[in-house]
């Protein structure tokens, strides 16, 4: 380890910047290696956690990656076949009540029972997926409505004969209308009749990927088609956060433990997060791959560096051999050499820095105009620490070798040599 006093750590960098400064352009190509690897590094890693927060940003609302879903096991395989399971809990529009206030973490709740059912209007027809839902839904799942409302309380209490359809949906039963044209109109579903309050907005993107429609899940039972298998509504609940997920997953175990006893062994309990770790570890692979290529290029600029220092000592032997004759030691020879290229690779590291922020936020720039995302550059506390950690430790391992090199110089030679 190369140890120096303060007194001549100070001198060293005195003369190391005036070697710099008497060199300006050999100074500048020196740096340009470490500018264009810690600009890169810097962009690299602002884009791709901005990419990840809107990856994140956009899962959460578009899927069930903060949802914790619990459904009744109505069947089970024992020893190799299928077979009925009986004294399950089904839950009631209540029991979803009673967990958004007793399950902590929870923002928002839902209780859905889902099927098949048959739409009719003016000899159009069509087969949807139809969710009977409590009118919480509408805040629950993000859905955005092209026109027209969504059911409310008082109607999902009383059952009221409505219902809420998709826009693929609207678009198939309107015919040669527009699917707002249903609104306020009656469709049958199944046997009954129901009035369209709303219709919802075309997923951005492209159309759904099937028909749906919603009505209140109080009397809703007789719209859907029949089947083999036992139905039971779905509690869904939906954390305060992605990265609070886990824990709303086991306050809810403990809430149905307290509940039901021994018959919550007949309930599973479901998280959607595994979308969102695919995509965390797809960000960080990126993040990786880019980070390599800017330390290679780091390490380009680490070797113009070295070989700028390595001329530096040939034109500078005289005077080092005049500083050790002079009483300046083999360490304060390193020192020098050292302290000058951290300062050239720290001087890089702040321009790249700068730079790097430009062409992060130029880049996302491009993104947003050509795709439509809402990719914002982010920078986090360890980006710039990375950048001058990097500079700092290319300028130590790249200038060590000239500074020893300066430092094993005779004085007697070093004076005597032109």
């Amino acid at each position: 380890m190369i140890r120096v006093n303060a007194a001549s750590l100070v001198e060293s960098a005195r003369v190391g910047a005036d070697s710099l400064r008497s060199n300006p352009l050999r100074t500048v190509l020196a740096t340009t290696g470490v500018i264009i690897g810690v600009g890169s590094l810097v962009a690299a890693f602002a884009i791709t956690d901005g990419v990840e927060v809107w990856a994140r940003a956009l899962i959460a609302r578009e899927s069930s990656v903060q949802d914790v879903v619990v459904t009744a096991r109505t069947r089970e395989q024992v020893r190799g076949r299928s077979v009925a399971v009986h004294g399950y809990p089904v839950f009631t529009v209540d029991d979803a009540e009673r967990a958004s206030i007793e399950v902590p973490g929870v923002m928002r709740h839902a209780l859905t029972l889902n099927g098949r059912a048959e739409t009719e209007f003016l000899g159009s027809r069509a087969t949807v997926q139809l969710s009977l839902a409590t009118a919480s839904l509408a805040d629950f799942a993000g859905l955005q409505l092209a026109g027209g409302r969504f059911f409310t309380r008082s109607e999902e209490l009383r059952g009221a004969p409505v219902v809420v359809l998709g826009h693929r949906t609207a678009m198939e039963l309107a015919g040669v209308h527009d699917a707002l044209w249903l609104l306020g109109r009656t469709i049958r579903i199944g046997s009954d009749r129901r009035e369209v309050l709303g219709v919802l907005a075309p997923p951005v993107g492209g159309d759904e990927p099937d028909m749906v429609a919603f009505a209140p899940i109080r009397g809703g039972d007789a719209l859907l088609e029949p089947t083999g298998a036992a139905r039971t509504p779905a509690l869904r609940l939906k954390a305060r956060s992605i990265d609070a997920v886990d824990t709303l997953r086991a306050d809810v175990v403990n809430w149905l433990a307290e509940r039901y006893g021994r018959r919550m062994e007949k309930l599973d309990v479901s998280v959607g997060t595994e979308r969102l770790e695919n995509t965390r570890q797809g960000m960080l692979l990126s993040k990786l791959l880019l980070g390599l290529l800017a330390s290679l290029i780091l390490a380009v600029g680490g070797i113009g560096i070295m070989n700028v220092l390595l001329a530096a000592v040939v034109e500078r032997t005289r005077e080092i051999g005049i500083r050790k004759a002079v009483g300046a030691s083999r360490r304060d020879i390193q020192a020098q050499f050292l302290v000058e290229s951290v300062t050239v690779t720290t001087a890089g590291s702040a321009i790249g820095f700068a730079g790097g922020l430009i062409l992060a936020y130029a880049g996302t720039a491009v993104f947003r105009r050509l795709t439509g995302a809402g990719i914002f550059p982010v920078v986090h506390l360890s980006t710039p620490l990375i950048a001058v950690g990097a500079a700092v430790l290319v300028g130590i391992v790249f200038g060590t070798y000239p500074a020893r090199r300066a430092a094993n110089l005779s004085p007697i030679d070093a004076i005597a040599r032109e």
